[in-house]
């Protein structure tokens, strides 16, 4: 237990840090695949390249593709392992000509006596890239904007009643800021909300005048943090671990 402890925490605050730099992700994904784009443009009889350095390259780009998107779910996962692969092999096979191989002989050109083989290998490099890259784009609208998948009348997720309040993420700058230390949130509860704390994935509270989601383990401000409580129980209001909403 005490091995995996560290593993978890590391794993954590991988997630959180790519939460808070979803933009930059996205970003970093177009790049990208616009890198795979010239990649797949280059002629290597025109631009000779070590099919070793070729590959290796497409692997890394590839790989960055997969774990920006892979963290999202399994779902953004799986459809995007799909799509890399296809990438890969699209950029990969123009270095790596094509054997003999049981079917050759029925891509001789029967009038000029010509083989079609490259013909046929351009035509498939070129649809693996464009399905690649529709699979990688699938799973990245999956991955961060599923709502693009939904019908307009489409009943509302208990959760998006949360999805107009930022989330609070330690945030020492924007403390720093106003010279103002940070303390466990917890230590600002009433003893029975933190005896029930355990309902809760983020509580709602009023930061220097804002409205945000705060973990129950993180740092406030001490002084411009009041937590927002329901009106006729008193309890605080959140987003809950398992149904979506605590007071």
């Amino acid at each position: 237990m005490a091995a995996g402890a560290p593993a978890k925490g590391a794993i954590s605050a991988a997630k959180t840090w790519m939460r808070k730099n979803e933009t930059e992700l996205l970003l970093a994904d177009a790049a990208i695949l616009g890198f795979l784009f010239l990649f797949h443009m280059l002629d290597p009889s025109v631009v000779p390249l070590p099919a070793e350095a070729v590959n290796i390259g497409a692997i890394v780009l590839v790989g960055f593709l997969f774990f920006t998107i892979a963290w999202k779910g399994l779902i953004p996962a799986a459809i995007s392992i799909l799509g890399v692969v296809l990438l890969h092999n699209a950029i990969i096979l123009p270095y790596y000509p094509p054997g003999e191989g049981a079917f050759m002989h029925l891509l001789i050109n029967q009038q000029s006596g010509s083989s079609d083989t490259e013909r046929a290998a351009g035509v498939a490099f070129t649809m693996h890239f464009l399905l690649g890259i529709g699979m990688v784009a699938l799973a990245i609208m999956v991955a961060y904007a599923p709502r693009l998948l939904f019908t307009r009348n489409r009943p509302e997720e208990k959760d998006s009643i949360w999805s107009k309040y930022p989330i609070w993420y330690d945030n020492v700058k924007l403390a720093g800021r106003y010279s103002e230390p940070l303390v466990p949130a917890r230590s600002l509860m009433e003893p029975q909300d933190r005896y029930l704390l355990w309902r809760y994935e983020y509580v709602l509270a009023s930061i220097y005048g804002t409205h945000h989601l705060v973990r129950p383990d993180g740092l406030v401000p001490s002084r411009s943090t009041e937590f927002v409580r329901d009106r006729a129980s008193g309890l605080l209001m959140g987003k809950g671990r398992f149904n979506g909403y605590f007071v």
